[in-house]
């Protein structure tokens, strides 16, 4: 049996990989993938791992403890203790200190006081943490949970491990390549203790500004230098982490820290994943989510898998390096356009066309079977891309752009500007009953959609940030609403839009509805909460996501509380919403903290469904009672 949750992580304990489930295979396509040697079941764990090494967020940094990044709940203790000297980490007990002091924070801390009162971003201490557990390991061989789990899938000990996995150095983009290399610097200055506090920024943890380093001692010996702390190295090592680290979510997917896990990170990418990862602590566990047959590959999905499959390739290209089109186990499950190809009709793609000044129309083409020059997946096809004119399906509709944007300024209009462009691409006849919608009209009401939706997303993590003094901003909430309902009006097909409107599915309104529900919850019109998480976000959850996904698991798992919240009607759908929460709770987390509240919550509502029935039949024996009078009287 694979390793129970919550057992110990130990030299003794290796990764569940040693117990004979998976295996690692290589191959020229695939690169490093994790195969299931037998057959596994829904639930079963395929991978325990312990990080090389791991950094909490920055907003977790005062939650959480440094060392076992459990929050003080969690730890059982009414709060944490904080480092003295460097007043950064925190601590759920003096074991767990003094754990961190031996296992490396001593260098650490030693680095945050010279770097004092700023604290480097989480790569360039992540990074360094890397190293210095490599001096570490030069000085004196460790035998860490970590090192036996990645050797038991042959990617080496200690370091090894870290370094065996791919920094796609030469395929990067030059400006990657650079940013690379200028977290690298900050984290060589860290390393060394050599960064002030006037060289770091609280932003991108990549895009740190200049700093001003003290001179490193002069030497004629350049020979004696750590090969693997060079520039160049320290650059790759970031790229490493870059393309391989795992973002560490709670149980409801909000992330409060990152680490490298070499044996997860031969995990490869799937759009239809049959695994899911999630963590306790700094432990991570992969399940599987549904069961799976001997020699098949075990994956996970890298990214939102509620988005179009080109929006998917993009982030994987962008994150992780990995291109979709490539991979030929989702090819099976792709319609395939071939690029630069004239469609059936023989009509050839138009070049791009200027809408304005910042939206630019790429028509592809306006025949019944006219298609992008990208594959799409069935879910594109039926619902995440389709435009209706009038009501009927009549093309398909992408927006790319605009990035989110923050507080704009005089000096950054320019810059903001160019976050604000949109790429939009159109296809199909976009006509009916002989009204043909006028392509650019189309591209400009799409572009204004998506802004709509990025500037409400916006509006709504501005509100949902807790403000200096505790209090709420009511002005953000209220702009959320008024830019939510802007978009209702366009996206439905009104006079502005001359009859074109997004599909009922089209992943545009995907995610104005998911901003909808957090602003109807933080409003408390649960009422409308259900309704959209019902009618408009369920069925786009159970299309994008297999059975047990977590996202999936944790819609569900909000719709059974605001069910439960609302009572009376609603509390019989609260028991099934709740119960297939709960049993995909259990597949993908275990016994988790979330899965036991959900559970509880379940049950207490079956109860009073229960209770509800029974007054309501003893109610009835009584009337029935009343109107025949005693027997016998």
């Amino acid at each position: 049996r694979a390793p129970r949750e919550g057992a110990p992580t130990s030299a003794g304990m290796p990764s569940a990989l040693a117990e004979g489930r998976a295996e690692v295979r290589v191959s020229g396509s695939r690169g490093r993938h994790l195969v299931a040697t037998q057959r596994l079941r829904a639930g079963d764990i395929v991978l325990v791992a312990e990080p090389y090494a791991a950094v909490l967020d920055d907003g977790a940094r005062h939650l959480r403890c440094d060392h076992t990044f459990a929050t003080a709940a969690d730890a059982g203790v009414g709060s944490l203790l904080r480092c003295a000297r460097s007043k950064v980490a925190r601590y759920a007990s003096r074991e767990a200190q003094a754990a961190a002091w031996r296992e490396g924070y001593k260098e650490e801390c030693a680095a945050l006081v010279k770097c004092a009162p700023k604290v480097p971003p989480p790569t360039v201490r992540l990074a360094a943490r890397v190293l210095w557990r490599r001096r570490r390991e030069r000085a004196r061989r460790e035998t860490a949970y970590a090192e036996a789990a990645a050797e038991s899938v042959g990617l080496g000990e200690g370091y090894d491990s870290v370094r065996a996995l791919v920094h796609h150095w030469d395929a990067v983009a030059e400006e990657d390549r650079a940013r690379f290399a200028h977290a690298a610097a900050a984290a060589s200055a860290f390393l060394n203790a050599r960064l002030a506090g006037d060289g770091i920024s609280g932003g991108d943890a990549v895009r740190v500004p200049p700093y001003e380093p003290e001179p490193e001692p002069e030497t004629d010996d350049f020979d004696d230098r750590d090969p693997e702390e060079t520039p160049l190295a320290v650059a790759k090592l970031i790229a490493r982490l870059s393309f391989n680290c795992h973002a560490l979510c709670d149980d409801e997917s909000r992330p409060y820290g990152v680490g490298v896990y070499p044996p997860a990170a031969t995990m490869n990418h799937a759009c239809f994943p049959n695994c899911a990862q999630s963590f306790r602590g700094k432990t991570l566990f992969v399940r599987c989510l549904r069961d799976v047959l001997p020699e098949e590959e075990l994956t996970i999905a890298y990214v939102e898998l509620a988005v179009t499959r080109a929006e998917r390739r993009a982030e994987l290209m962008k994150q992780y390096a990995f291109d979709i089109d490539e991979n030929s186990a989702e090819n099976e499950k792709s319609t395939f356009y071939r690029k630069g190809v004239p469609s059936a009709s023989g009509e050839y793609v138009a070049p791009p066309t200027e809408v304005g000044s910042s939206v630019t129309l790429h028509d592809h083409g306006s025949f019944p079977d006219s298609a992008p020059p990208w594959r799409m997946d069935e879910r594109d096809v039926t619902h995440a891309c389709v435009a209706t004119v009038r009501g009927a399906n009549a093309g398909g509709v992408v927006v790319v752009g605009p990035a989110r944007v923050g507080k704009t300024g005089a000096a950054d209009a320019e810059r903001d500007e160019g976050e604000r462009r949109v790429e939009v691409h159109v296809w199909g006849p976009l006509a009916v009953n002989g009204f043909v919608a006028n392509r650019e009209h189309v591209a400009a009401v799409a572009a204004e959609l998506a802004r709509v939706v990025a500037d409400a997303e916006r509006l709504a993590d501005e509100d949902e940030a807790p403000a200096a003094d505790g209090s709420a901003d009511r002005s953000k909430r209220d702009l959320c609403l008024e830019r939510l309902g802007r978009f209702k009006r366009l996206v439905d097909g009104s006079d502005e839009t001359t009859g074109f409107a997004l599909g009922p599915g089209h992943a545009l309104r995907h995610r104005a509805h998911a901003v909808a529900l957090r602003t109807q919850i933080r409003c408390g019109d649960f009422a409308s909460a259900r309704k959209t998480a019902v009618k408009f976000l369920l069925p786009a959850y159970r299309r994008a996501y297999p059975f047990g996904h977590p996202p999936l698991a944790q819609h569900l798992a909000l719709l059974a509380k605001i069910e439960t919240f609302l009572g009376g009607a609603f509390l019989p759908a609260a028991a099934k919403h709740g119960a297939e929460a709960a049993a995909m709770l259990r597949v993908c987390q275990g016994q988790s903290p979330m899965f036991r509240a959900v559970e509880q919550r379940t049950r207490e509502t079956e109860h009073e469904l229960s209770v509800s029935k029974m007054g309501a039949a003893l109610e009835d024996s009584d009337a029935e009672n009343a109107e025949g009078g005693f027997v016998g009287g």
